[in-house]
This record gives structure tokens, C-alpha cells and sequence, in this order.
């Protein structure tokens, strides 16, 4: 099992589907699960089972997330095995967020 964000177009436009990888689910169990519990994040232990994410939504999942890439990055442990992967989901978020495409959003 594995941890992704999943996009999916609301009106049927496929070009806006998209499967981003996140995190196998051993590594997401391991390391970002208790690095969100420690910083108290609501958002980010719920990609373990998966959640649906609106739109209005992604700027507190972006500050999360952010927050959770500040942390890490004082990590060694942390850095290499989750900071490329965090920095594409928020980049990948940010873009949702500014983008006029009307998807649908998972990560789980």
C-alpha cells in the first residue's frame, strides 16, 4: 500500500487526472505519522487511511505541510527519506490551489 494524491476531474477532463506518489505506506507509518503527532497537525496523520480534500481546504494542508518540511529539515533522520517527496506535494498542492481546474481531491 502506498500513500498518494489522487486528482480527478469533476467534468470529465482527464488531462487533469493525476496519481502523484507520496509515500509507501510503511515509510508514512513510520516517519510522517509521528512527525505530524508531534507538531500536533490535524490534517496529515488522516493520509494514512485517506481523506477528500476541498478545495478550501488546501491552504491549511499547504501550511501543514510546511510545517512539517520546517521540522524535517532540522531532521537528519527525516531529510532524505521524506523531504523530496513532501516538497512535491506541496508543489503539486500550491498548483491545484492556483490552477482553475475543477478536480476532486484525494490523498490516501
Amino acid at each position: 500500500m502506498s500513500v498518494v494524491l489522487m486528482t480527478t476531474s469533476r467534468q470529465g477532463d482527464t488531462r487533469s487526472n493525476r496519481l502523484v506518489p507520496v509515500a509507501a505506506q510503511a515509510t508514512f507509518k513510520e516517519f510522517w505519522v509521528p512527525a505530524a503527532e508531534a507538531l500536533g497537525l490535524q490534517w496529515v496523520p488522516l493520509f494514512e487511511t485517506g481523506v477528500p480534500v476541498e478545495r478550501s481546504d488546501l491552504p491549511d494542508v499547504i501550511r501543514e505541510l510546511e510545517a512539517l518540511r520546517a521540522w524535517c529539515v532540522s531532521s537528519e533522520s527525516l531529510r532524505e527519506t521524506i523531504l523530496e517527496r513532501l516538497a512535491r506535494l506541496i508543489d503539486e498542492l500550491n498548483k491545484i490551489n492556483s490552477s482553475d481546474d475543477d478536480v476532486e481531491i484525494f490523498i490516501g
